[in-house]
């Protein structure tokens, strides 16, 4: 699957009509921003689909929020693009030619995390399965974490 999908894949893949119903913190390195913003456009717009696209390391700045996601009972499937980090951060680091530093986290279980908040968790790995689960998810009432992992960090 993509590298960087957060930041580079989904900007120019998405076919989103009308413009301006893609919301996308651009600048300031905003990360955890994803979680937060779905939850308050799928309440502001309950009629509406919304999906949160966030990288596992953004994911934890406000990973909590899934715990009010699940409380609202809104279907919002979250889609995490799992690369051990901030990968991001770690490849601008290597394009200067600095030791990438601080930027691998831990594992973490993401799909148990989001089954502990009172959601459901999955990890795809292919375009057809990722398809499959976020259909599913779209309809399901409260969050679907759906983890992708980078190929590069399975």
């Amino acid at each position: 699957l993509l590298h960087q999908c957060c930041y580079y894949g989904a900007l120019p893949h998405l076919p989103l009509r009308p413009a301006g119903r893609y919301l996308h913190p651009t600048g300031f390195g905003t990360l955890g921003y994803a979680l937060p913003a779905a939850i308050g456009a799928r309440a502001a717009c309950p009629e509406r689909q919304v999906v949160a696209l966030s990288g596992d390391g953004g994911l934890q700045f406000s990973v909590q929020e899934l715990a009010t996601a699940a409380q609202l009972g809104l279907p919002l499937p979250v889609v995490v693009f799992d690369n051990g980090g901030y990968g991001e951060i770690r490849d601008e680091m290597a394009a200067r030619g600095d030791t990438p530093t601080a930027v691998d986290l831990p594992r973490v279980d993401l799909p148990a995390l989001a089954r502990a908040y009172g959601g459901r968790g999955v990890v795809v790995r292919s375009p057809g399965e990722l398809a499959a689960v976020l259909t599913r998810a779209l309809t399901t009432p409260g969050p679907t974490l759906i983890t992708v992992p980078e190929e590069s960090a399975v």
